[in-house]
This record gives structure tokens, sequence and C-alpha cells, in this order.
């Protein structure tokens, strides 16, 4: 369909229309054009929020590097804003052998099992032990455990190894199921050894 209008020409008509079209977005600036808002910025995407319930879990299936968090600066605020509440003696953020308890600030489960603290050491090897409210029959069938071999049997006699025991590694690294200190609890939790 072509355009005609007295007196224009078609190219220069449609370069008046071309002209009209851009004093109309804003892109000739004329008074009577209102400013172009500028798209308000998006905040910055932040960090997700520490889940500390994942991190028990990973760390009980000797999954998790509970050491090396433990141990870097600032993972007790890391703790604190996730509502965990860190024993006096604990020694979250420091270098070196260490110890500790960890208590939930809100309910968590492992294994669908409440959790009641946490208690970490390291060392000379090192333990992970969710002290969780649970019958030991129930413990033992939530992570599958087993008679260990006598080797482990004076600290813990049921659990899975997770290797081969070698002529270099005897005593491999264990999930373990052990009886709480408390009625009604059991420990649930990974433990590594030295050598």
């Amino acid at each position: 369909m072509a355009i005609r209008a007295r007196g224009w020409v078609p190219g220069a008509l449609a370069g008046a229309l071309l002209a009209a079209g851009l004093s109309a977005c804003g892109e000739r600036g004329d008074a009577s054009s209102p400013p172009v808002a500028a798209a308000p910025a998006t905040p910055a995407a932040s960090a997700p929020a520490f889940d500390f319930a994942a991190w028990v879990a990973s760390n009980a299936a000797c999954a998790g590097g509970f050491i090396s968090d433990v141990q870097e600066a600032g993972f007790d605020k890391t703790l604190r804003d996730a509502g965990v509440g860190i024993s006096d003696d604990a020694s979250v953020g420091e270098v070196g052998v260490g110890s500790g308890t960890l208590t939930p600030g809100k309910p968590i489960r492992l294994h669908g099992f409440p959790v009641r603290r946490i208690e970490f050491d390291f060392g000379s090897g090192a333990t992970f032990a969710v002290v969780v409210e649970a019958t030991p029959e129930q413990a033992r069938a939530a992570i599958g455990a087993k008679p260990l071999p006598q080797v482990y049997r004076d600290v813990y006699s049921e659990g899975v190894p997770m290797a081969e025991a070698t002529e270099d590694v005897p005593m491999p690294d264990i999930r373990f199921v052990r009886k709480g200190d408390e009625p009604g609890t059991q420990e649930i939790g990974c433990a590594a050894f030295d050598g």
C-alpha cells in the first residue's frame, strides 16, 4: 500500500515519518517528550543461606569436610547466623586440634530422627557424632550398620566401613552407630583414623 501526500515525494514522506517516530520514542529530545526512566537496578543475588541440616547429614555420612569447615575463620558466625548454638569450649575458627558441641537452634532431623546435638573432635583421627532420638534398632537400620571388625571394637562395635581394610590402611573411615549418653538416644556419625 502506497502513501501519497500532496507535495511530498515518497522518500521524503518516509523520512518525515521516521523522524516523527523517533521523536515519539524519545530519541530526539524535544520538550514535549517525557524523559525515559531508567530500569530499576535488580538487587544482587545474595548467597544462599547456610543449610545446617544438610551440613550435618553430609558429615555424618563421611561425605563432608567438617574439620576444614570448623577451622575456617568466621565459621562461628556462619553457624550462629543459622541459629546454631556453639559450646563455650568449642574450637570453631581455630587451627589445630579441636572439639566442641553444636546445638541446632531449630529442629532438624537425621535419617528422620530428631537431632539433639552434634559432638565433634579431631586431632589424631576425627569423630563427628550426631546425637539423635532413636532406638538402637532404628539407628542401625538407618545406616545399614553391621558388626565391625575387631580392630574397631575398643570404641565402635557397629557401623559401615567406608573402604576395604588394607595393609596400608588397616582401619578405614567408618560410619558408626553407638549408644548415646542419655536414655533414648543414639549417636550416628563418622569416624576417621590416622594411619
